[in-house]
Parts: structure tokens; sequence; C-alpha cells
């Protein structure tokens, strides 16, 4: 059925009237708005190929979203052929939107997101205090879980979406329960505490609040494990629970590495040399020595997990080679941060001594 366009050169007043009218945008004579896909995809960050690639990459991602929801989205979507988008193809706003939100390199697409918002005052549905961001991540978390994580580790899931924590006073966007001797055992289970993590989570006294929050959670739940995804880090995580085989955090799989690399512990600092080193780089020794950069400078690549992992330390050199005095009290406190309690004293205890 065609849609009547009350004029094809006219530029349409946005609903935030701060906004600059824009050719991009149309509304047919039942107010309906429409977005060129053609000039869409050229305001997009440039994606990795051809805009055909993008779309038919975005289709295949669309696709699995569920029907009941995004049924009408997901059929417009599907219509248009990834070859054959020109200056005259037009999509609603809500597909467009699905699309930014749901398609491929959607972490990228923010900006845009919300001046297609702002402009038609269109909002797609979101669960309850997770951002737009964070329903994506949590589609990919509960569809990895189910196909490719319970394929790979012995157990059943239980996935839940802010998990209410200290009275109340904090939620995590995901809780995850691995009952490792299936469901029926309620008794025996690992949990996962993961938080989605967006750009201000970077600033320095949104880290130092991410800090507390994550002691005062561990107080509670002393045997889960904390895990922060960085929102433009999400694809590589995935990849390393794959690896790994089972839920981590990338500061877990690297506080690993730096244990490997320790050759002992002279007062309060772990000592690691050029040659201590190396073993972090050994697969047989560290099943995380892939994560590692610099394999010819094992030192350089120890220090660079350190400072990811918020660990202090210092640089030194004795008779015979360089090396890296880290904080023991530093690197007990990243222990008991990301890992459970029995984990981080099972891996303190087995620093041997000088």
């Amino acid at each position: 059925m065609m849609i009547n366009i009350i004029s094809q050169n006219r530029l349409f007043s946005p609903a935030d009237n701060t906004l600059p009218r824009h050719g991009m945008y149309r509304q047919t004579e039942g107010d309906k708005w429409q977005i060129n896909l053609y000039m869409l995809f050229k305001k997009l960050p440039k994606p990795r190929g051809s805009r055909a690639n993008w779309y038919k990459t975005s289709q295949n991602m669309v696709q699995k979203l569920p029907a009941d929801i995004f049924g009408r989205e997901i059929r417009e979507i599907g219509a248009v052929f990834h070859d054959e988008i020109d200056r005259n193809t037009w999509i609603t706003a809500r597909s467009a939107l699905v699309l930014l939100t749901y398609g491929s390199l959607n972490h990228k697409h923010l900006a845009v997101t919300q001046w297609v918002e702002r402009y038609t005052g269109i909002i797609l549905p979101r669960n309850k205090g997770l951002s737009r961001r964070e329903v994506v991540f949590g589609r990919k978390l509960s569809e990895f879980i189910d196909k490719e994580l319970v394929d790979i580790t012995y157990g059943d899931y239980e996935l839940k979406t802010q998990q209410r924590m200290c009275n109340g006073k904090y939620y995590v966007d995901f809780a995850v329960k691995h009952y490792w001797n299936g469901n029926e055992d309620s008794s025996k289970y690992y949990v996962y505490l993961i938080e989605f993590d967006e750009e201000e989570h970077a600033l320095a006294s949104n880290q130092v609040a991410d800090s507390i929050r994550d002691s005062e959670i561990k107080k509670q739940e002393p045997e889960a494990t904390i895990i922060r995804v960085k929102h433009n880090e999400s694809d590589d995580w995935f990849e390393l629970v794959r690896n790994n085989n089972g839920l981590i955090g990338f500061e877990s799989a690297l506080l690993s590495s730096i244990s490997a690399a320790s050759c002992g512990v002279v007062g309060d600092r772990i000592i690691i040399d050029s040659k201590s080193a190396r073993n972090a780089y050994d697969d047989m020794k560290n099943q995380s020595a892939w994560l590692l950069n610099y394999e010819k400078q094992p030192l350089r690549g120890i220090e660079e997990a350190l400072k990811r992992c918020g660990i202090h330390y210092e640089k030194a050199r004795s008779k015979t080679s360089r090396q890296l005095r880290v904080s023991l009290e530093s690197l007990s406190s990243s222990l008991y941060r990301w890992s459970p309690d029995s984990a981080a004293e099972y891996v303190l205890q087995n620093l041997k001594p000088d």
C-alpha cells in the first residue's frame, strides 16, 4: 500500500524545535515519521565494508528480536533489499531506531539514535532501569547463554535483570546463576554479577564509586564473581567467555596472568622479573595467555595488565634483570573485588615467598 507524503521537497519541523530541520526526515499525511535510509547510512560512523554489507548484517541481527514487540519493524526491515538502497529508500522512524539500536555496530550509533529520537519524538520500549545499550547487551547475553554457553559448560543457567542488592541500595544490571549440577540441585551454583559500563564509568569519580559499590556488594555475596563489561568491548568480552569456556571478566583473566608471572614475595611486594613474566605467556601455565600483548617484552605486557586491574606497582632493577614490584595489598584488594573470596584466598596462599 502506498503512503501519501505531504510534500516531497518540504523540510519537516522536528518534534524538538531546538533542532534544525533536515532532509533525512519526512512525515506522511497521518503524521507518521519516516527516515531516508540512504541519508541515515551517511550519518553513521564509517563501518567496515559497504552500506549493503552493513544492512544485510543488521537484517540478520534484527530477525532475532521478539516478534511480539518488533514484528512490524522486523518485516519492514526485511522487505528492503540490502543491495537496492538508494536516495528513494524510506523506512519508518521506529524501524530506523530498531536498526540503530539492535543492528550491526550499534554501540557506535548512540549520538545518531538520540538525534532521531529528539527529531521524531519516538523512543523504543525498553526494560525499566536499563539503558538502550544495556537492553541490546542483555538480549545478546541471554541468547549467548541459551545457544552457546549451555553447550560448552555443564548445568543450567538463570539470568535476571536489575537484581536488587544491599537492601535495594544497588541494582545489578544482570545476575547469572550457574547451577553446575543442574536446576534440580539448587544448592550448588556459581554467581556472576555483570555490569554493563557506558562512557561515564571511565570518569575517575565514577570509578571510585564503582569500586565502593562492588566492595559493598561483595560483602553481601562474597562468592560472587563481579564482571564489568565496557560498552566498546562487549564483542571482545563474548569472545573471552568462549575462550575461557565459562563466564569471566577481563580483570579476572588478567589477574591470573599477573599471578602466573610472579616469582615470589618479598615483604609486602610481589616480585615479577623479566624471566618469570614469560610464564604468563605460556598457554600451559596460564589459560589467559592469549590476552597479553608484547610477547617479546613480557614485563611491558604485565605492566599493562596491572594498570587495567588498577594494581599499584613500581619499576625496579636487580643485579640481573628489570623488575616490577607489585603491592601485595593492592593485588589482594583487586583479587577480592573481581573473584569469589575463596578463589582470591587460594591465589594468595599460593604466592610463594622468596
